[in-house]
């Protein structure tokens, strides 16, 4: 009935303009009916994830978990890709070949920086955005997350649940970014426990440390047999490893990135969680409504972007008064009274 009434208003108006214009002049006019809904092209978005690391590490499902939610959501046409973080060259080329097919493009990770910089300028009408990296460039959003401030809150639980007063860190690449959860971490820590002994480990110095799991675990098992009992395991796919020493040992782990306290119940003390779908989402939102923002964007606990998981699996673990205490930092640096370090000393003693 509406394509019906549709189809009637316009030859009433073709009527109006013969009588008023003549048939000589009409054939001037150029009637074009309003494009449907199903005439509007969907938005083609790329997600290009450092490595081939979906289904391996919470960092990377939270990606695909938001750009899959989207794609149902907002109607977009979605292609996912792997990038090979060890292969500049190869990534690079696989970013161009998206921006030449894409609306928007997604990446994350310290290792597409470098990468992204170099050829967002070359496709200015392309939107780019990017997660977890600073970059200022206009046609780029930069979407960052002070994990510091979430992992000072895992870190007061970690002190807090310690009863060896001996407490770990196993990070996948020892760089700015995860010397942020490191600084963050052991701040945490000290603020409840001053006296706690902090063991820091990484397992590389470059991306390589994201997809080694075995060796993750090696380090695990050591910490725990050396009396560590509570490791924070922001280390990618390598979190898998750490997981395995955990089990095996009886041990606590805290996970990173997105909750993962369901992966082994009563171990998994908590999860330092960053709501990358919901910021993916928005990203997405935004640039279908024609309002997208380029720029540096930084999300933290006041705006509940970071936080501590608490649920089902861990609640019988951490105590009313435990809760009482983070709950209390948590609101101590959304006022600033504490302020949380994101970086570390170097050499660390």
């Amino acid at each position: 009935m509406k394509n019906f009434n549709a189809a009637h208003k316009y030859l009433f108006l073709l009527l109006a303009l013969i009588l008023i214009c003549g048939c000589n002049a009409i054939q001037d006019v150029i009637l074009t009916e309003p494009p449907s809904e199903m005439d509007t092209t969907p938005l083609r978005v790329t997600m290009i994830y450092p490595s081939d690391c979906v289904g391996s590490a919470a960092y990377c499902d939270a990606f695909h978990i938001g750009v899959k939610t989207a794609e149902g959501a907002l109607g977009i046409t979605l292609t996912e890709v792997n990038g090979m973080e060890n292969d500049p060259i190869a990534t690079e080329m696989l970013i161009r070949d998206a921006a030449q097919n894409s609306d928007l493009v997604l990446t994350a990770g310290y290792q597409m920086g470098d990468v992204l910089a170099r050829v967002a300028p070359e496709f200015p009408e392309v939107k780019f955005a990017i997660f977890d990296v600073v970059l200022d460039i206009p046609n780029v959003a930069s979407v960052n997350y002070k994990s510091n401030e979430g992992s000072f809150l895992v870190g007061a639980i970690a002190a807090l649940k310690s009863e060896s007063n001996k407490i770990g860190y196993i990070g996948g690449a020892d760089v700015p970014l995860l010397q942020e959860f490191e600084a963050g971490y052991v701040a945490g820590i000290h603020t409840v426990n001053p006296n706690a002994e902090v063991t820091v480990e990484y397992i590389s110095k470059d991306a390589a440390g994201f997809g080694q799991p075995e060796r993750a675990k090696e380090l695990a098992l050591a910490q725990y047999a050396n009396g560590i009992d509570v490791i924070y395991a922001a280390a990618g796919g390598s979190g898998q490893g750490v997981l395995e020493a955990a089990q095996e040992q009886q041990q606590f782990i805290i996970w990173v990135d997105a909750n993962g306290n369901h992966l082994a119940p009563g171990l998994v003390l908590t999860s330092m969680t960053k709501e990358i779908p919901a910021s993916v989402q928005r990203i997405i939102r935004e640039t279908a409504e024609d309002n997208f923002m380029a720029g540096v964007r930084y999300f933290g606990l006041e705006d509940g972007e970071v936080s501590y998981a608490v649920d089902e699996h861990n609640r019988s673990l951490l105590s009313d008064d435990m809760i009482e205490t983070v709950e209390s930092l948590r609101a101590k640096i959304i006022t600033g009274e504490i302020v949380v370090p994101n970086t570390v000393s170097l050499p660390r003693e």
